[in-house]
């Protein structure tokens, strides 16, 4: 690769380890971000990996743009993205490099479809949000198990997580989702969430069984029709990944007035409490968390076709799939362009089968 890797947000937590996953690869990387004194002790810790340190304020557009000249591509790993996104991608747009993030926002991933798609084009660069573990395993999956019955009538996915402790960024980015607004694709369309299912149930493969699952804002609502013909698409996640089993019940009910406490005062003081909290999880427990995602489509003559996708390491893993997209798309015969899933960035078994190294299976049936 010629031109180096920006990576903005180089020094917060998923930050360092996208660049000591990039390092490992070889790839030359420039930490750009906010604060000088944190980006230069990133800077030192990365060692002759580091090709250089960009200050670029994401309110001074010239300086951020000046930041990204000569990349061929950007990493975002500075969240909540309906604050950052737009003023980084927009810099990647007017430097001609691609762009990719770790948001985990479903706002932000449809925005950049939306909004952005015809700049990408025209720039002759790609994008691709949500490039972290959310949502890049699931959105993968449903790939692979939708082409085998399209059209579809129905596709599911459903997530599980054991032992997962989020990181500062991520309460931030969760603060946003919970405050509502997200959507769902119905008949073709994407329409208002609304707060159900209320009491819905999905069976997983032994030894996680039958769960309650939640709502899930969740990228793949987005992202999937972008790649497969589906009528309808339905996210979950199993309540027992966000609290305790013995008190998951009470969370589905209790959605309506989570989404308004989130537009209210409390928001923001719920905000200053997280910035008290430890950056992220330490490496053993970060180390010790493990996901299933399960994908079930359903093509509209009747026939079906499932998924699993199994792994650990939460955020080990984001800079994993983050450093694998980098990589492809820094090649010289990376000719996407526009707004993008991880599935028609990439191809999906191939991508999928790279990250086995690091824990990931998967298989469709």
């Amino acid at each position: 690769m010629g031109a180096p890797v920006v990576v903005y947000g180089a020094s917060g937590y998923t930050g360092r380890l996208l660049c000591a996953a990039l390092a490992a690869r070889g790839l030359p990387t420039v930490l750009a971000g906010r604060n000088a004194s944190r980006l230069q002790a990133a800077a030192r810790a990365l060692g002759d990996a580091a090709a250089g340190v960009q200050v670029a304020p994401l309110e001074d557009r010239a300086v951020l743009r000046r930041a990204l000249e000569g990349a061929r591509v950007v990493a975002n790993c500075a969240g909540p993205f309906v604050v950052t996104g737009e003023p980084v991608l927009r810099a990647a747009i007017e430097a001609g490099c691609h762009y990719l993030d770790t948001t985990g926002e479903q706002p932000w991933i449809a925005r950049v479809f939306e909004d952005f798609d015809e700049q990408l084009h025209r720039a002759g660069v790609a994008a691709v949000a949500g490039m972290g573990f959310d949502y890049v395993p699931g959105d993968l999956l449903c790939h692979l198990v939708g082409e085998r019955c399209q059209p579809l009538g129905d596709l599911l996915v459903a997530y599980h997580l054991v032992g997962f402790g989020m990181t500062r960024g991520t309460m931030r980015s969760s603060l946003e989702m919970l405050k509502g607004g997200d959507v769902t694709y119905s008949d073709d369309r994407w329409v208002p969430a609304g707060f159900g299912p209320r009491r819905a149930f999905v069976d997983f493969p032994s030894p996680i069984g039958r769960r309650q699952i939640g709502k899930y804002p969740s990228g793949e609502i987005v992202t999937v029709p972008h790649h497969l013909q589906v009528r309808n698409v339905r996210a979950g996640i199993t309540v027992d990944s966000l609290l305790p089993r013995r008190v998951s019940w009470v969370l589905p009910p209790t959605l309506p007035a989570i989404a308004l406490a989130m537009r209210s005062p409390l928001a923001g003081a719920l905000d200053r409490a997280i910035g008290l909290l430890p950056e992220g999880p330490p490496e053993e427990k970060r180390r010790a968390v493990s996901w299933t995602i399960l994908a079930q489509a359903q093509g509209r003559d009747g026939t079906r076709a499932s998924g699993i996708a199994r792994g650990s390491d939460v955020y080990g893993l984001t800079a994993e799939t983050m450093a694998a997209g980098i990589e492809r798309m820094a090649a010289d015969d990376f000719a996407r362009t526009g707004a993008h899933a991880p599935a028609s960035a990439f191809d999906a078994a191939e991508l999928l089968d790279s990250l086995a190294g690091k824990g990931v299976s998967w298989e469709v049936s």
